[in-house]
């Protein structure tokens, strides 16, 4: 293998096929099925939830809905579900149990399209879980013909004592939930003991997910510790052994409170109070939740690296390495490039563009600074630079002139971008940045009582194409700047991780594929009625009049 093999990025799409199938690789059950002997508890009856003051038979704000349903099945046949649309701010529910013992956990619940309200996020956890688990749905296909109760796996666990509690998204993000019953398959003394041998492995930990430092604001409910903890839950006992967290929106631009670059959460010069897109809606939710976070001095990648730590992960911080400016109308803070327009990267006839040069020492020195600061700031494992996000990183700045000049005694102007030469030059500047960050994260760990700071890249694909952009990936291993071997990426592994279809297979990946198979779908109970309303042949014949 060449030395570029040990950077090797291989990513995982939504095309996944021939992986495990097991309904509940989310925690580990073994993927035998059950004995003949076990039997399974339905705890159909959900207004034994408490408070009881959040629950009502009527439709009524900060209240779950009592509503009464039988199912075409026997099992579990009639039950009382409690149910919220999305813009009833239904309060947090316990759910008594009852039962003692390992037990595997389904939450039976209903996303009709119905109403128009959009998908649906049921929010669950155990009494003493660290925070819920996300059980999502988008709005379903409209079927005429019929209406189902889906039943998502939630987790293994030794029941004793403990009590179920349910939740749902509130704000801007707000999301209707229908939780019908909950189903327990106890599991025998072998399941346990091979639920735990499977919880204990770390060979198949091997995938190692990315998480966008601030566009997953734009997508679901992210204001207290705990919601950020909900991001990185899903990896208890999954595969993913390492995340890594983008901590700067672009070049000196931080999703953190910096004394050094730039706040991306700063006040604006025109504050952004509405927005008609999708995009500029996301936006002033990553903006107004940062700052309220920060507000409150909770910083989400202090949060989510405490979190991994807890279960057994690494966590590292990702630097997109493009340090860019912007071209008006724009409406961020005062970027470097707008303050240090003399640091600018320039075209070959002379033109500059609005994008930071690494040529210029000032400019590798602040993002040397930024890495700093946040290696010292954060519990860290490691720092991943993201060239992927970035190039060019330099191009016919004064600084490439004149070693190009010194060197090959020419005018780089009359010489292409893709000149062996000026790819000589251009590696010059990234390999003297990257042996900088190399050294600093070595005085960091240091101080931090001797700990190895990992440092990795993230490249363009094979060495000749990297080169062509100034990076030199082969001399940076050789030079023994970066550590790890072959390592797998999930990219935006946080908008992949809500899926009941893709993610029980997806977080299993890491297993041989003896282990592995295709994904099957989740179980479905049909309704016969809802709320006393006959809905066996669908909501079209219960509801709508041709209209």
């Amino acid at each position: 293998m060449s030395a570029y093999g040990k950077i090797t990025w291989q990513f995982f799409g939504l095309a996944m096929t021939s992986l495990l199938a097991d309904a509940f690789a989310l925690t580990g059950v073994p993927a035998q099925a059950q004995p003949p002997s076990a039997k399974a508890i339905y705890v159909t009856d959900m207004s034994r939830c408490q408070p009881q003051a959040a629950l009502s038979p009527q439709l009524k704000q900060d209240c779950w809905r009592l509503i009464t349903y039988k199912t075409v099945e026997s099992s579990p046949g009639s039950g009382t579900m409690i149910g919220a649309i999305s813009y009833i701010d239904a309060p947090d529910v316990t759910l008594p149990l009852n039962v003692t013992g390992w037990h595997a956990v389904y939450v039976g619940f209903w996303n009709p399209h119905y109403a128009y309200d959009s998908g649906t996020t049921v929010k669950v956890k155990l009494d003493d879980d660290p925070c819920f688990t996300r059980i999502a749905e988008p709005e379903p296909a409209i079927d005429y013909n019929a209406t189902y109760i889906k039943e998502a796996p939630f987790k293994a666990a030794d029941l004793t004592g403990r009590t179920l509690q349910f939740g749902m998204v509130h704000g801007r993000f707000a999301k209707k939930a229908y939780i019908a019953y909950v189903k327990l398959v106890p599991l025998s003394a072998q399941q346990v003991a091979d639920l735990q041998a499977e919880r204990a492995r770390k060979d198949t930990r091997v995938l190692r997910g990315t998480i966008d430092g601030y566009s997953y604001f734009s997508s679901n409910e992210y204001r207290t510790r705990e919601h950020i903890m909900e991001l990185i839950e899903p990896y208890r006992y999954s595969d993913v052994g390492k995340i890594i967290w983008s901590i700067n929106v672009y070049g000196d631009q931080t999703n953190y409170p910096t004394k050094v670059g730039t706040y991306w959460a700063e006040q604006r010069a025109v504050p952004i109070v509405s927005a008609k897109s999708d995009y500029v809606a996301g936006e002033k939710a990553a903006y107004d939740s940062l700052r309220s976070l920060a507000e409150k001095n909770i910083i989400p990648e202090a949060v989510a690296a405490e979190h991994a730590h807890a279960m057994g992960l690494k966590f590292d911080v990702m630097f997109r390495m493009g340090v860019t400016g912007e071209i008006p109308p724009a409406n961020g803070p005062k970027s470097f490039v707008l303050t240090h327009p003399q640091f600018r990267q320039v075209m070959r006839d002379g033109t500059p563009i609005e994008k930071a040069s690494y040529a210029f020492p000032e400019v590798r020195n602040l993002v040397v600074s930024i890495i700093r600061e946040a290696a010292e700031k954060f519990d860290i494992d490691g720092v991943n630079l993201c060239f992927m996000r970035g190039p060019e990183f330099m191009a016919y700045e004064k600084p490439v002139l004149d070693d190009f000049r010194k060197k090959y005694h020419e005018d780089a102007r009359k010489v292409a971008f893709d000149d062996p030469r000026m790819r000589d030059i251009h590696c010059r500047y990234l390999n003297k940045f990257v042996r900088n960050v190399r050294q600093t994260l070595d005085e960091v760990g240091k101080k931090k009582g001797g700990k190895k700071l990992e440092l990795s890249a993230m490249g363009l694909g094979v060495p000749n194409v990297n080169i062509g952009h100034g990076m030199d990936t082969e001399y940076w291993i050789k030079q023994g700047w970066l550590d790890g071997g072959l390592i797998n990426v999930v990219w935006d592994i946080d908008s992949q991780q809500d899926s009941l279809t893709l993610w029980p297979v997806l977080q299993r990946s890491g297993h041989p594929k003896a282990e592995q198979a295709a994904p099957t779908p989740l179980t479905t109970v049909r309704l016969k009625t809802v709320g006393g309303c006959d809905v066996l042949q669908g909501l079209r014949e219960a509801v709508y009049s041709g209209g």
